[in-house]
């Protein structure tokens, strides 16, 4: 732009003679005061780009990519969440956080080994408790686990802007963004101790033992601002139907129901667009769109590791990912990794 000197000129875009590449510095209007910025800010505080404020959609169709860890703190990009404007935060924007979890892996057997500390589950699965157990033997009707204490770095990627908002049998009013691993989470686990799907993905060990285990650091991570909400989730199956994966596979999702959250994993639709292996339309619920990041980016682009979805499969199988970024599915008692959505606002 030839003239510099702005004080009498109004301007509210980029001359279209300019020669505008990466990185350079172009004139914006700020609310009336002109002012030279990089080409990253303009999308966050010109006049010109208001429309992006204040709505989620706009930035679910931009994709960025940047590593936000040493730009913003947790505290400050929760702010630009939360108020629903969305600010400086684009989708494949992402923020590595240092995540220490107690990791607890179901135990079914019928004696405990002698060395091994066992511990025995109470509450609720949002608020489950954990306590060393002081059964000298297994005893019917309580839960028991071995515990792994894993820390591990995580990038956290923004996947999706308000995916959530008005969805749910009480409409969720909270601005949000769903962040998903850029990755997985380093440590593998199974969806159940043996190749079964009874109970679907609500009542599987991944939903009710492993994810609140990885809940409870992702609260510490985020400032508690991990975001509780209700979620369509598969509760029972028919063993004997037929699957909608084809290919002679029996086993089907027959019943759902709304379910209170703090994490979930992904269904086929969110990650991949539509069904492909999935038994049938339980699986897919509420959450029928492709999360936004996966219109830019590859289910394996930045880890090629085989990764659980809640979609069951057939009676013994459940979804997944696999590490070509195939869809496919895997016997429940399998060990795969585990990539979930985390709601942040």
């Amino acid at each position: 732009m030839a003239n510099e000197n702005l004080a009498t000129k109004e301007i509210t875009q980029v001359d279209a003679a300019a020669s505008v590449t990466a990185g350079a510095k172009v004139y914006i209007d700020n609310g009336g005061t002109f002012a030279r910025a990089n080409l990253d800010d303009v999308f966050k505080i010109s006049d010109t780009f208001q429309t992006l404020r204040g709505n989620g959609s706009p930035h679910n169709g931009i994709f960025r990519g940047k590593d936000l860890t040493n730009v913003y703190t947790v505290a400050q990009m929760y702010s630009m969440v939360h108020s629903g404007n969305f600010d400086d935060l684009f989708i494949g924007d992402y923020f590595t956080v240092s995540l220490t979890t107690d990791i607890y892996t179901h135990f079914t057997g019928s004696t405990f080994d002698s060395g091994t500390t066992y511990y025995e589950a109470s509450g609720t699965i949002n608020e489950r408790v954990w306590t060393a157990t002081s059964d000298a033997t297994p005893q019917s009707g309580k839960i028991y686990a071995t515990k792994l204490t894993k820390t591990e770095s995580v990038a956290l990627m923004f996947a999706h802007f308000d995916y959530y908002y008005g969805i749910g049998d009480t409409a969720l009013g909270t601005h949000h963004a769903v962040l998903v691993p850029r990755s997985t989470f380093a440590t593998a686990a199974s969806m159940n101790p043996t190749n079964t799907t009874v109970g679907a993905y609500a009542n599987s060990d991944m939903h009710q033992i492993t994810l609140p285990c990885y809940a409870k650091s992702l609260k510490t991570a985020l400032d508690n601002h991990l975001l509780a909400h209700k979620s369509w989730l598969t509760t029972a199956i028919n063993a004997s139907a037929a699957s909608a994966a084809g290919g002679d596979q029996t086993g089907a999702a027959n019943a759902a129901a709304w379910s209170a959250v703090e994490l979930q994993l992904m269904n086929e639709n969110q990650l991949y667009g539509s069904s492909v292996w999935s038994s049938g339309a339980y699986d897919v619920g509420a959450d029928a769109e492709k999360l936004a990041v996966f219109n830019f980016v590859n289910p394996v682009q930045f880890g090629r590791s085989t990764t659980w979805l809640r979609s069951i499969m057939s009676a013994a199988f459940f979804c997944t990912c696999n590490n070509s970024g195939l869809a496919g599915g895997n016997g429940a008692s399998s060990a795969s990794y585990v990539r979930p959505i985390i709601l942040f606002g």
